[in-house]
Order: structure tokens, then C-alpha cells, then sequence
């Protein structure tokens, strides 16, 4: 019978596999159907229209897609539109000739969409196609390594034995549906003992289930409140951030603001050196014409002094008179009071303008230093303000340009050029 029951092949599968695949898949079927009505209902329900822990219909269409099926295993896309259909048919076979046999529905999607009947559902059987690349692709391996394990001899002990109980189990279940429960009640019997299996597997996959399900319904809980905490610390400290950045930018505008006052403060000292230094130079530009006048003046005198001196050579004199001695020492004397005078407004002149000279040189050199100290400080400035600041500081570069260039006319007239204006 071992030998049999391993050398006969059906669809490139051995009688022995294909009774054992039928049992295995039967029970996780059913197993599946208790933990499904648990996490959705959260109730308890034995699923099944036999007494015991096995739903013939996972067992039958597991066996068809297997046959079907394990040649498209290369391919995805086949795979998944065959799993679709095949379990999708079994289904909706099964699901009708259950109905017309015992007058019972084991499953109902008629409140489902897309249904027919109510024995099959748009959205189970594209879960179908999902779940047969699942079995073929992950679970069925398992399966098969398993079962061969186990020495045939042993398995085909355990499967006899198995089918046996699966036998009076069907047979239970049809004497309970028909007429003839009331005179067989030994099966009848056989049937409580069997289903109270089934009941007792129903109690501990269910439970387990539903404590599965709280405990991922809490864990989900303590989750969310724990990514709630984290938001909420995370906005917390966005806003002290924000706040940070904001006290900084207000210290950095105030500094800002500050040392653009204080450049407007050095301007405005700037401009009144600067005027002071205009009225400097057109006092000396006074002293200078004064000088020119009295030089011119100087000029007439000795003019005037050499001809009276041409007169009193005119005139007659008792004593007789060197007439060149008394022209040279008038000439001597004339000269020597212009020279004088030439001089020392000349001297004051020179000191004025050196002094001026070294006055608008200091005041280069403390303007160049002054922007030598503005510069990181505009570098600190936030893009508003820095714009602003340079405005400014342009506005009186300008204004200065302009005066410089005022103080070139003879220069400019001429086609020459201003000295650092490239």
C-alpha cells in the first residue's frame, strides 16, 4: 500500500503527497477562518460545516491549484491571475452546492460589492490571488519538507488513521442534517466528540488571536502616544528654536541699528570737519589774496618811493650827493620792507596750508579706518538691514564725490582726471 500509494503520480504529484497536502491545508484553512472571525468580529466561531478543525474546501482547492498552477510558478503575473480565478470558481462552486445540500451558508458576501450571489466577492477573490503567491511562493516549500520528513511509512499510518476520523466526521455531519439523526445516535456521539476537538482548537486559536489583537491594538496605542509626545516635544522645540532665532536676529538688528547710528553720528562729525575745513581753506584762499594785494601794494610803493626819489634828484641841493649811493640804498630800503612783509604773510600762508594739508590727511586716513571697522560689521547685518546701512553709506560717498570733483574745475576744464576715480 506505501509503495502504491507513493509511485502512483497524478499531475506530477504522488497519491501519498496529494492525500497528505489534502489534510494539511484543510486544517490551515480552517485555522485561518477561526483567526479571520476573531480579528474581524472578535468573537469566537467555529468555522466549517464539519465537526472537526478542517474545511474541505482550502483542502480541494489547494490540490486543483497545485495541479494548475505549479507550472506558471515562474511567472508572477500568471501565477497571480490564476490564483484569482481557480480559487475564486472552487468558491463559488462550493459555496452553491453546500447551499442546495444542507440549506446553510458557511459564508455570506452579499453586503459586499461586486458579489455574485454572495459566494464570491470582488475584493476576496483579488485577496485570493495575493494569498495563492503566498502559498506557492512561500508556504507550500515549507509544507512539502515537512511531509517529506516523515517516513512514509508513518505517514501513510497517520493519514489512515486521519482519514478515518475525517470519515465519520462527514458522515456525522450528514446524519445530522438528515432524518436519520434520531437512530444513529453512536455517530451522533462521534460527531459532539469530534467537534469538541474542534471547539477546544476554536477556543485557543480564538483567544489567541484576540489577545493578539489587543495587545497590537494597545501597542498601537502606546505608539501613537508616543509619536504624539514626540510631536509635541518636537514642536516645543521648534518654537524655542524659533524663539533663539528670533531673540538673535533682534540683538543682531539692535546692534546693527546701532552701529549704523553711530556711522551716522561719525558722518555727521565727518561733514563738520569737513565744512571746517572748507572755511579754513577759503580763510587761507582770503590770506592769499590779501597777500597777492598787499604784495601788489608793496609794488606801488616802491614804485612811488623811486619817483620821488627821481624828483629829489631833480632838485638843488647845497652838498654834493651820491646820486647812485642814495638810489641804491632807496631801492635797498624799498625792498628789504616788501620783502619783509612778502615774507611773513608768505611763511603764514605755508603754515596754514601744510597744516590744512596734514588735517585732510588725518581725516583720509580716520575714514579709511572707520570703514575698515565697518565692514565686518555689515558682514553681520541681515540682508535688509545691510542694504539699508549701504544706502546710506553710498548716498555720502556720492554727496562727496561730488564736492571733490568741485575742487577740480581748472582740472576737469583741462581733460585731466581725478585722482582715484577708476
Amino acid at each position: 500500500m506505501v509503495s502504491f500509494l507513493t509511485d502512483t503520480v497524478v499531475c506530477g504529484f504522488s497519491l501519498y503527497h496529494i492525500l497528505a497536502y489534502f489534510l494539511i491545508y484543510s486544517c490551515i484553512g480552517w485555522c485561518l477562518e477561526v483567526i479571520y472571525a476573531a480579528a474581524t468580529t472578535g468573537q469566537l466561531v467555529n468555522r466549517g460545516f464539519l465537526n472537526g478543525p478542517v474545511c474541505p474546501i482550502y483542502g480541494f482547492g489547494m490540490i486543483i491549484v497545485l495541479f494548475a498552477l505549479t507550472p506558471l510558478q515562474h511567472s508572477i503575473l500568471l501565477l497571480y491571475i490564476g490564483g484569482v480565478i481557480l480559487p475564486s470558481a472552487l468558491e463559488l462552486v462550493g459555496g452553491w452546492a453546500l447551499y442546495k445540500l444542507y440549506h446553510t451558508r458557511w459564508w455570506d458576501y452579499s453586503d459586499f460589492p461586486f458579489n455574485i450571489g454572495g459566494y464570491i466577492c470582488l475584493e476576496f477573490c483579488l485577496l485570493w490571488g495575493v494569498g495563492t503567491l503566498v502559498v506557492m511562493r512561500i508556504v507550500h516549500p515549507v509544507v512539502a519538507d515537512l511531509v517529506n520528513l516523515i517516513p512514509p511509512l508513518v505517514g501513510v499510518i497517520l493519514m489512515c488513521f486521519l482519514y478515518a476520523v475525517y470519515a465519520v466526521d462527514v458522515v456525522a455531519t450528514a446524519i445530522a442534517a438528515s432524518a436519520l439523526a434520531d437512530t444513529l445516535d453512536t455517530m451522533e456521539q462521534l460527531g459532539d466528540s469530534i467537534h469538541a476537538v474542534s471547539d477546544a482548537m476554536t477556543q485557543l486559536l480564538g483567544t489567541t488571536t484576540l489577545n493578539a489583537d489587543q495587545k497590537l491594538d494597545e501597542g498601537r496605542l502606546q505608539f501613537k502616544l508616543a509619536a504624539a509626545e514626540a510631536r509635541e516635544e518636537e514642536v516645543w522645540k521648534m518654537h524655542e528654536e524659533a524663539k533663539q532665532r528670533a531673540e538673535t536676529a533682534e540683538s543682531r538688528y539692535k546692534a546693527a541699528l546701532a552701529d549704523v547710528n553711530s556711522l551716522a553720528e561719525a558722518n555727521q562729525q565727518k561733514n563738520k570737519e569737513l565744512e571746517a575745513a572748507r572755511k579754513d581753506l577759503r580763510a587761507a584762499k582770503d590770506c592769499y589774496s590779501v597777500a597777492k594785494k598787499n604784495e601788489a601794494f608793496q609794488c606801488e610803493r616802491i614804485k612811488t618811493l623811486q619817483e620821488e626819489n627821481a624828483a629829489l634828484k631833480k632838485q638843488p641841493i647845497a652838498a654834493v650827493v651820491d646820486e647812485e649811493e642814495m638810489d641804491k640804498r632807496a631801492h635797498q630800503q624799498a625792498y628789504a620792507i616788501a620783502a619783509d612783509m612778502t615774507g611773513e604773510l608768505r611763511q603764514k600762508l605755508e603754515r596754514m596750508q601744510e597744516n590744512d594739508a596734514a588735517w585732510v590727511f588725518q581725516s583720509k586716513d580716520r575714514m579709511e579706518s572707520e570703514w575698515e571697522r565697518m565692514v565686518p560689521m555689515l558682514e553681520r547685518m541681515e540682508p535688509d538691514i545691510k542694504k539699508a546701512a549701504l544706502d546710506g553709506v553710498l548716498k555720502m560717498l556720492g554727496r562727496i564725490q561730488g564736492q571733490v570733483f568741485a575742487l577740480y574745475p581748472e582740472e576737469e576744464e583741462a581733460g585731466h582726471e581725478v585722482p582715484g576715480t577708476h
